[in-house]
């Protein structure tokens, strides 16, 4: 189990495998209460076979809508930030960072004038300068808080995406914890509780589908994107520093070889 669990990096357990656990909490809950646990049987086995490839298919799902998610939405590249007239960080910090963007890929920051005559080319330019952004700060351990950002908004990303898909096997797992209620299950003889259980899976499933619906939203992926590019725009300061780094180092040695 944990030569498969090696391939997935940090970023998808937490933005792909996260969300699709808890997409199908309440199905997973389902299939586990109705097996007795007292002795291993061909039936466990087949239900934790089918809970991880069912878990594995939420991901790759959500990964699917996930990206559908934020074309619809636009989200993740959030070249409006970097606008005057958006004041999700001040002026002086921005116009800082844009000259030093501009000087990187050679070409010339709009200025406010620029923004209000041609908006469609401003954007275009803060466009490039965030996959310029993206391509410099690649580095986890260095932009460390950048990256924790890109989680969150991955995580949300994809929990919405599969938000009617979980909401779907909420509904039918009602409808089997209905059905069990009333006639039962296969093999739910002899099982400990199966009535309590069944009552808990249901309580599970009202409240779990009362949180896709109501807490997991499209402004909650907004807010996690608009937290996303503000911290990529800040990386600038990193980047910043670590330019002028190896300059100044090496204007120290010429001057202690002049002497």
């Amino acid at each position: 189990m944990g030569g498969i669990f090696k391939q997935f990096d940090f970023y998808t357990i937490r933005a792909r495998i996260f969300p699709a656990l808890l997409a199908g909490l309440p199905t997973f809950a389902l299939l586990f209460v109705g097996l007795r646990w007292d002795h291993l049987h061909l039936s466990n086995v087949i239900v934790g076979g089918m809970s991880l490839l069912l878990l594995f298919a939420l991901a790759d799902i959500a990964r699917r809508t996930g990206k559908d998610v934020e074309k619809r939405l636009g989200t993740r590249a959030t070249p409006e930030l970097w606008l005057n007239d958006n004041d999700a960080l001040d002026r002086i910090t921005k116009d800082r960072y844009k000259a030093y963007v501009a000087q990187q890929l050679g070409i010339q920051a709009p200025t406010a004038d620029d923004e209000i005559q041609d908006q469609t080319a401003a954007l275009e330019f803060y466009q490039s300068a965030g996959n310029w952004l993206r391509d410099a700060t690649r580095d986890r351990k260095r932009f460390n808080i950048l990256f924790d950002e890109l989680v969150t908004y991955g995580f949300r990303r994809n929990l919405l995406g599969l938000k009617w898909t979980a909401v779907a096997l909420n509904t039918l797992a009602l409808l089997i914890c209905a059905i069990a209620s009333v006639f039962g299950l296969p093999y739910s003889e002899g099982i400990a509780y199966f009535g309590e259980k069944i009552a808990v899976v249901i309580v599970a499933v009202v409240l779990h589908s009362a949180y896709m619906i109501l807490g997991v939203t499209e402004k909650s992926v907004r807010d996690a994107s608009n937290s996303y590019g503000i911290q990529l725009i800040l990386s600038c300061e990193t980047l910043m520093r670590l330019t002028k780094g190896p300059r100044k180092r090496a204007a120290t040695s010429r001057k202690i070889a002049d002497t």
